[in-house]
């Protein structure tokens, strides 16, 4: 099976097409500019606008890493994937950055791939602000992410705090903390989004 799974990642074959024209439009999405669209029977495409580097990984049901590349601003934000060589099945296609996260779900059956919009998954980095003296607010616009965890560190990176949250938005009263630097990870357990904030009393 191990073999099998090198194999496959070795087929796998990311192109860069320049010349493809503008990103997809999004639709509802929360993540602005990127699409995953079928090209042929068993090909599909990923779009971003990003102008960072965009981590890209396809995964199986099982989470086993089949691929894992970089599509860069110089590929026009197009990358296409040939899946030929995958068996019926499900499989997931993430992109990321420090800016968003998404996953979206594949099907392979009868040497046929559909790509299932209810099955995509997207977050875009939380925004923490304050609402009063050292009371936070964490913003986190998602699209079918069950819940979100949260650890706060100290600036020695010892962690104060933890929470899960549904919903995109929590409050957190850090008011009984020491003045100083903190840092908040906040996501679910697929992607973690870093933002320090200061407490002054």
């Amino acid at each position: 099976m191990k073999q099998f799974r090198l194999s496959v990642a070795v087929l796998l074959s990311v192109c860069g097409l320049a010349g493809m024209g503008d990103a997809k439009a999004d639709n509802g999405s929360v993540v602005s500019g990127v699409n995953v669209e079928k090209s042929e029977q068993k090909k599909i495409r990923l779009y971003t606008q990003s102008s960072a580097p965009v981590d890209v990984a396809i995964i199986d049901a099982e989470g086993h890493l089949l691929y894992r590349g970089t599509v860069t601003k110089n590929q026009k934000g197009v990358a296409s994937f040939n899946l030929n060589s995958l068996p019926d099945g499900q499989y997931f296609l993430t992109a990321s950055n420090d800016n968003y996260w998404m996953s979206q779900g594949l099907t392979i059956k009868g040497n046929a791939l559909s790509v299932d919009d209810s099955n995509l998954k997207q977050l875009v980095q939380p925004t923490i602000s304050a609402y009063e003296k050292n009371k936070f607010e964490v913003n986190l616009p998602a699209k079918n992410v069950d819940e979100a965890n949260v650890a706060i560190y100290d600036a020695q990176n010892v962690l104060v705090q933890t929470d899960t949250f549904k919903g995109s938005v929590r409050r957190f009263d850090l008011s009984s903390l020491p003045d100083g630097a903190y840092t908040f990870i906040v996501g679910p357990d697929q992607k973690q989004f870093s933002t320090r904030i200061d407490i002054k009393h």
